[in-house]
């Protein structure tokens, strides 16, 4: 899958169909965790699952997303501090 952050495509590629915009929003804690979900969750690149959830909330015939912004924005509960990731493409 391309994903691309620009509007318009390289010369050689060109759009035969277009499908609707797609948003994901994932949430990663950012606040220390305790000791056991810390060691578990030790190897996980939560960074790369949100960007995983934006491919695979494409629609299955598309082969690219173009134009995809993001935003991001934290936000403390008693459980913890969040970081939200926003893709939109």
């Amino acid at each position: 899958m391309i994903v691309t952050t620009t509007e318009n495509l390289p010369e050689h590629l060109k759009i035969k169909s277009m499908f609707s915009m797609i948003e994901i929003t994932h949430k990663i804690q950012i606040s220390p965790k305790g000791l056991i979900k810390g060691f578990l969750e030790r190897k996980r690149n939560e960074h790369q699952e949100a960007y995983d959830r934006l491919v695979e909330s494409a629609p299955s015939e598309a082969n690219a997303i173009i134009g995809v912004k993001h935003c991001t924005a934290t936000h403390t509960f008693p459980e913890g501090t969040f970081l939200f990731i926003t893709y939109i493409g």
